[in-house]
């Protein structure tokens, strides 16, 4: 009489699911580490963050310095945007303060590779102008500065809402009567 005989049958390791599932957590952790890493040093997302913020630190006094000399020379200035023309009006105490030629640099607060440097000349009745590329629905820092850097001034506008700008010496500690009301 022939005994019942079992016969287990066992199936190679790769046909069960658990190893898979055991394997494929680390895989998956290490696909994702890799593409992470990739973003992070090839798209240059943290385009905001200063890599040396110590020496940005340092150079606020000069920023200062060159504003308040702005300041002293009783400037003021209002930018015009249209299109791909911007024309500046500049003021100043005394009529041989105002240079020649003015640099004014329009900056995207968050993406840099928008932002533009135009170097303006003097026209008639001290209106400074000079080209830009257009410039996209956003808010723009505007700063103003003669060509040597002795002075500097800042604006902010909407554009395209705001088509003039006003630009003037910071003053820190200052708040002006529109901005208390």
């Amino acid at each position: 009489m022939a005994a019942d005989l079992q016969i287990e049958v066992v199936e190679p390791w790769y046909r069960n699911g658990w190893p898979w599932f055991l394997f494929g957590v680390p895989a998956v952790s290490v696909v994702v580490g890799i593409s992470l890493y990739i973003i992070a040093n090839y798209w240059n997302v943290d385009s905001l963050v200063a890599g040396d913020y110590s020496k940005d630190g340092r150079g606020v006094a000069v920023l200062i310095d060159k504003q308040k000399t702005a300041e002293s020379l009783g400037l003021s200035a209002q930018a015009t945007v249209s299109g791909t023309q911007v024309s500046v009006k500049l003021g100043a105490l005394h009529e041989k303060d105002l240079p020649p030629t003015l640099r004014l640099a329009i900056v995207h607060p968050t993406q840099d590779r928008f932002d533009q440097q135009v170097l303006l000349q003097k026209g008639e009745a001290d209106v400074y102008s000079g080209q830009v590329m257009p410039l996209h629905d956003s808010r723009w820092q505007f700063q103003l500065e003669d060509e040597s850097r002795t002075w500097r001034m800042l604006g902010n506008a909407n554009i395209p809402t705001e088509t003039v700008v006003s630009i003037k010496p910071f003053q820190p500690g200052r708040i002006s009567q529109a901005e208390s009301q």
